[in-house]
């Protein structure tokens, strides 16, 4: 986990001042050294912490807010300082990795569809689908963090002393609390890592991004008042934790018909929502009719690669020979069936938010057009690196009908023609959603994921 490094990143990467960005590399410096004479066993750490923030100089980090204020060459002196304050007290072999990190930035296709969307040439954008190792992917664009149940348990896999700690230390700040409640703080501990992280994009784009998505219980899933409890109980527990009076979250809510009143009641309160568990045409519009009253971006997940899982799991059982290959354009028509519709509608406000990233192949269904609403992906690190070693083009492709020949053959899919449809063509409703393949096989998987982190506190 890199909170230490958040700590000194964050105030010469968002400093007030030019003044402030010189003064806080010189203060850096200073710092560490301080710590290494106090204690030398910690000294590869503390050196790696400058070589961290001079790679960070060299990324999109840097674009936010520093740019703005700094010139180019100027960050580039900053940054090559600290690498040879590294490599001169001894981390030579770490500063060897960080120009190749540096290399790395530079040549990234990911980064690229970033800096590009930044000047006006493309439109695409995109956050970090775990809850740790955030760095990799802020240094290449990524500009919020999703998370989800599975998620939560996927960061005690990967730091299962630090998880036991932070039960401990919720257990004691909430003596007597019945195990949902503290199950519910776990995610407001772990999301608030990300979160600190975030915050100074929060600021630097008036709230725009920089923020971590919460997911409400999804045994809750039919009700429509716990919902809302507990959207407004990690607002709270956000702000205690985080120390802010607006804290940089959005509430996930699953795209079912008890999530409409409580989509309306959250967005009366000015929350900014995503709808998640969405995999259909029908469930984009239906929300869309709600999320446009809301005076904030909001957020429609596609969750493209299950939706494409189950209809190749389906085109298999018919004997379909590359089903799998042909499956990957069913989430390509329903992306570009949306888009179109969202924007024909003047949905103006609400974003498509590419999910379950299998390929490339998705990077590429999500590129937007310039002149409409952006499309969000969130995606791991495995999948941005795979994407920049074989990118794309990184040009917009929603125009573009999907051929013929796999049409063809999604039709002959029910998972394809219930995605693809509109809820006055009627094959999917927001009632029968429970017996929808792509629907239940995450369903299930967020539900027992969050009953583990509740069977964690009993």
């Amino acid at each position: 986990m890199d909170q230490f490094l958040t700590n000194r990143r964050n105030p010469i990467l968002f400093p007030e001042t030019a003044e402030d960005f010189a003064n806080n590399v010189k203060a850096l410096k200073v710092e560490l050294k301080t710590l290494i004479a106090d204690n030398p066993a910690g000294r590869d750490f503390y050196l790696e912490t400058a070589v961290g923030v001079a790679i960070d100089l060299r990324s999109y980090l840097a674009e936010w807010k520093l740019v703005d204020l700094v010139k180019k060459e100027d960050i580039e002196a900053a940054s090559d300082e600290l690498l040879a304050f590294a490599e001169a007290s001894g981390a030579a072999e770490a500063v060897a990795e960080a120009r190749k990190e540096i290399a790395s930035i530079a040549a990234s296709a990911t980064k690229k569809m970033c800096d590009m969307t930044k000047a006006g040439e493309a439109n695409t954008v995109w956050g970090h689908d775990y809850a740790s190792g955030l760095t990799h992917s802020l240094r290449r664009g990524a500009r919020w963090v999703t998370s989800n149940p599975c998620k939560i348990q996927l960061f005690k896999k990967d730091f299962p002393e630090y998880y036991q700690e932070l039960v401990a230390e919720i257990k004691r700040e909430n003596a007597g609390a019945d195990a949902s409640v503290m199950a519910a703080q776990m995610f407001t501990k772990v999301c608030a890592i990300s979160a600190r992280a975030l915050y100074p994009i929060f600021e630097a784009t008036n709230h725009e991004y920089g923020f971590v998505c919460l997911q409400v219980d999804p045994r809750d899933i039919k009700n429509t008042e716990a919902m809302i409890n507990q959207a407004k109980f990690w607002r709270e527990a956000m702000k205690k934790e985080l120390g802010v009076e607006v804290p940089n979250i959005v509430i996930k809510l699953p795209a079912v018909e008890a999530a409409v009143p409580a989509a309306e009641a959250l967005l009366a309160e000015n929350f900014k929502l995503c709808m998640t568990l969405n995999f259909t045409v029908t469930q984009h519009l239906n929300f869309a009719k709600v999320l446009c009253k809301g005076n904030q971006s909001e957020y429609l997940v596609l969750m493209a690669g299950q939706l494409d899982d189950q209809i190749a799991k389906e085109l298999e059982s018919k004997g379909v020979a590359d089903a799998k290959l042909i499956a990957r354009h069913g989430s390509e028509a329903v992306m570009r069936k949306s888009y179109k519709l969202l924007k024909e509608a003047g949905y103006t406000n609400l974003s498509i938010m590419t999910a379950a990233v299998r390929g490339p192949w998705h990077i590429q269904n999500s590129m937007a057009p310039v002149d409409g609403a952006p499309v969000l992906i969130t995606t791991v690190t495995g999948k941005i690196n795979e994407f920049d070693a074989d990118p794309t083009p990184i040009a917009s492709v929603m125009d573009q009908p999907v051929e013929e020949k796999y049409l063809d053959v999604l039709k002959t899919s029910d998972v394809f023609n219930k995605a693809i449809c509109t809820p006055d063509e009627g094959l999917l409703t927001l009632d029968n959603l429970y017996d929808y393949p792509p629907f239940v096989a995450f369903f299930n998987q967020f539900t027992a994921a969050y009953q583990e982190i509740e069977d964690d506190f009993k």
